[in-house]
């Protein structure tokens, strides 16, 4: 991820408004605007005015930090070594060419500047919120959970500002929906819309008049570039792998874990005689099923016809029947979180043998014992490690 940015007299004159102690700064605009950039800006500017920054990464498509599906939270100062200052991303004043020396918050300079920290470090996330998807639609509420839930954490931290990063979704009815809830949600003290738009006016025109709450507008930079879906892909690519570069594979049995956001792996698991019936019903074999209040979840070799699923439906009288294939678990992603209720971390499902109920699942070393709770996401990994 490139860290290169020009800075202008817009960023400069709205970081002296909004870069104060105990603010919280949500960034909107459509995609390729420079939210990101934006951001890191607004990092650099606060750890050089020696305030701890909290980044809460929403932009689960293009994550900057942590890996794509996620909602990740950062905490950032600036160090010193020698009387020198570091900052996160490489400072926004460069002075002379030397982007590490210690810094002006007032200078008007304008110059390129580049982080030369080592990309773990500032790219890793403190915490994760699985949404497991690469895009907000059809994921409304594990986004708006999960950003509430990495805001909430940043304040109980202390740090001094919040910048809240997220996605371009923008242009629709569930785009504003998601938008204005996220905003009633988290109630930052600044909005920071790029690019002023009739999209943009819309989603936050009803908070115009409240007094919690500052509204700016400012074009996108003049520098900014149209990504790529190829560039896209290639920077989600990246970041998984770098994520999982040092991941290896662990067994994880079904009597460890329940699944969340789905209705497998919490109810009896049927014995062998009851899935010799289910294959006989469905004419179709059934590798493994699960039974509940007048419910049954089924996982087959092949996607069942709805004929049959209603015929065991019928024939069991059950009010609710769920089916998936052996092929839906194949490379994908899951949220693996603790006793706690906290998502360590994210795995890759690599194989699930549902003979002796056990799943094999890349992640990183120390996760895997600790695991309670396997939330299942929609994105299946269908690229190399």
């Amino acid at each position: 991820m490139n860290h290169k940015y020009r800075i202008n007299a817009d960023w400069k004159r709205l970081a002296e408004q909004v870069v104060l102690p105990n603010q919280c700064i949500l960034v909107l605009g459509a995609s390729d605007v420079g939210k990101s950039t934006f951001c890191r800006f607004l990092i650099d500017y606060a750890c050089a005015a020696s305030m701890e920054v909290a980044l809460v990464d929403a932009d689960i498509g293009q994550s900057q930090i942590g890996p794509p599906t996620t909602i990740g939270l950062k905490h950032y100062t600036a160090t010193s070594e020698n009387e020198i200052v570091y900052l996160p991303f490489g400072g926004y004043n460069n002075h002379q060419n030397n982007p590490h020396r210690k810094l002006d918050p007032n200078s008007t300079s304008s110059d390129i500047y580049q982080s030369n920290t080592n990309f773990e470090k500032i790219h890793t996330a403190d915490k994760l919120y699985f949404v497991g998807s690469l895009s907000p639609q059809r994921n409304l509420l594990p986004m708006l959970t999960g950003t509430r839930l990495m805001v909430d954490t940043a304040l109980n931290s202390g740090s001094d500002i919040i910048v809240v990063d997220t996605t371009g979704f923008v242009h629709d009815g569930a785009a504003s929906m998601l938008k204005q809830q996220k905003i009633e949600l988290i109630r930052p003290n600044h909005i920071v819309c790029i690019g002023r738009s009739k999209t943009l006016e819309r989603i936050v025109g009803c908070f115009e008049n409240v007094n919690w709450l500052s509204i700016h507008y400012m074009q996108p930079h003049k520098l900014v570039r149209t990504k790529s879906s190829e560039a896209r892909k290639r920077n989600r690519q990246t970041m998984f792998k770098r994520y999982f570069a040092d991941s290896k594979i662990h067994e994880m049995s079904f009597e460890q874990i329940r699944g969340g956001r789905t209705p497998y792996f919490n109810g009896r698991v049927a014995n062998p005689k009851e899935l010799d019936i289910l294959s006989g019903l469905t004419e179709t074999e059934i590798v493994y099923a699960e039974w509940g209040h007048r419910s049954l979840c089924l996982i087959a070799r092949r996607k069942l016809t709805n004929n049959a699923t209603n015929s065991v439906k019928n024939y069991l009288s059950l009010t609710n029947i769920s089916t998936e294939t052996t092929a839906y678990f194949e490379q994908r992603l899951v949220g693996l979180v603790n006793e706690e209720g906290v998502t360590t971390g994210v795995g890759i499902i690599e194989n699930v043998d549902f003979e002796t109920r056990v799943f094999s699942i890349r992640c990183p070393e120390g996760i895997a014992p600790t695991t309670k709770i396997l939330q299942f996401g929609e994105y299946q990994y269908t690229g190399t490690l």
